[in-house]
């Protein structure tokens, strides 16, 4: 599973939009290259016709048909190399023949046989990040998640909110540097990257680290689903009730959700709860552990919040298949505001 299919597309766009640009601007070139050296238009209009001709010969079969290719070819040929000594000449040669085309490897198609060409992944990266901005605009990195707004007391209970956000941080780190969906290699295997549980109030930077996962992940070639889980599952209601034909033709939402190679559902329990949301909850959940896709969910809800608001079975899966943080601290967007 690769990028959402909304990626895809917004990639493909700017593919085509770039094969047009190529196109427009190689005719405004060689119209300004005609009316320099007319000779080369009347060249290029006989190699047409010669063109044509080939077409029609081959189409009708006649006697002595590999005579009349070869005559073709011969006057091809001999029209070409007047066409190459005009250009020389005029210094043009390089002008003439550049296609505009934005990726000389694949001409802006995407493909190079039938491997992505660079520029298309850099394109479905781009296309990714961006995104993820639309549904959170906020530039979330490691680089700029700050441990100044977390206390370096100790608390009665023991904990250091510094020290261990600190240490979340740098598991998240280490967790999208070695973020894989499991391999063979070398004769080892290496599995696929655990799901993860940030727990812990409101504005200790969940989402914040979610995202900064999300980038390095989507930057690894990984297609990411993020979404709040109102808006995801308020998609999701939506797509199962208002089902077309035409959906059967494309990948569903639901078939993104489940299949993606990270999916991040962030502040799990503020969606509106029904039996089918509830019950989309635990299919991805359990669906994803089953098939070893990692999942990281975000919520402001303890273990007792989950079981009472959802199943017990629900919380079993979650409890128990994910590696679970939590974080603590006081909210950071409130101090951010009063230390700025």
């Amino acid at each position: 599973m690769g990028f959402p299919k909304e990626i895809y597309d917004r990639a493909s766009a700017v593919l085509s939009e770039r094969r047009q640009y190529a196109k427009e601007q190689t005719l405004v070139r060689r119209q300004q290259i005609y009316s320099l050296l007319p000779q080369i238009e009347q060249i290029d209009k006989q190699l047409s016709q010669i063109g044509m001709k080939t077409i029609q010969a081959v189409a009708g079969a006649p006697d002595e048909l590999d005579k009349i290719l070869e005559r073709l070819k011969q006057q091809s040929l001999g029209l070409q190399k007047q066409r190459e000594d005009l250009l020389t000449a005029a210094g043009l040669m390089e002008i003439y023949h550049d296609d505009n085309h934005a990726c000389k490897k694949c001409k802006d198609t995407g493909y190079v046989g039938t491997k992505k060409c660079e520029c298309f992944q850099k394109l479905l990266r781009e296309a990714a990040f961006d995104s993820l901005g639309a549904v959170y605009p906020q530039n979330c990195r490691f680089s700029n998640f700050s441990l100044d707004y977390y206390s370096a007391q100790t608390a009665p209970n023991g904990i250091n909110p510094r020290e261990k956000m600190a240490q979340i941080k740098n598991f998240c780190i280490e967790y999208a540097r070695n973020f894989s969906m499991g391999s063979h290699a070398l004769g080892k295997h290496q599995p696929p990257s655990e799901s993860l549980l940030f727990m812990g109030n409101t504005g200790l930077g969940k989402t914040h680290l979610s995202l900064a996962i999300a980038g390095e992940v989507i930057n690894k070639g990984y297609g990411v689903v993020y979404g709040s889980a109102q808006n995801l599952l308020a998609k999701l209601e939506k797509e199962k009730f208002q089902f077309s034909y035409q959906q059967e033709e494309e990948q569903s939402y639901l078939s993104l959700v489940l299949d993606c190679d990270l999916l991040i559902l962030d502040d799990l329990g503020t969606e509106f709860l029904s039996q089918f949301v509830t019950s989309t909850i635990y299919n991805i959940i359990n669906t994803r552990l089953l098939e070893g896709k990692p999942t990281i969910i975000s919520t402001n809800l303890s273990f007792q919040d989950i079981s009472k608001r959802y199943t017990d079975r629900l919380a079993s899966r979650l409890f128990g298949g994910y590696i679970q943080f939590e974080f603590v601290g006081r909210d950071i967007r409130i101090q951010s505001k009063i230390m700025g």
